[in-house]
């Protein structure tokens, strides 16, 4: 079931629903290009996944995940440094 929308909220830009490739910085914290919504964290060169009711996952690169906030797809190609 989708969030409702609330007025005082501001959508930004660049959400457009299509592969986004995340930007490189220093922060180890991968967020959805659209919304801003932690998908994963970047740990010893893998990716760790943490979803609802306990699932964890560390996956290799490239990695790929669709927003749970948004349903925008995310990509990452590297760990970031």
């Amino acid at each position: 079931m989708p969030t409702p929308f609330h007025p005082s909220q501001t959508i930004p830009s660049n959400c457009t629903g299509s592969a986004a490739t995340q930007p490189a910085n220093p922060n180890p914290e991968w967020r959805c290009t659209c919304c801003g919504k932690l998908l994963g964290v970047c740990r010893d060169g893998r990716m760790h996944l943490r979803f609802a009711r306990g699932h964890e996952y560390l996956t290799g690169f490239p990695v790929q995940a669709i927003c749970r906030g948004c349903s925008t797809l995310n990509e990452a190609n590297a760990p970031t440094r």
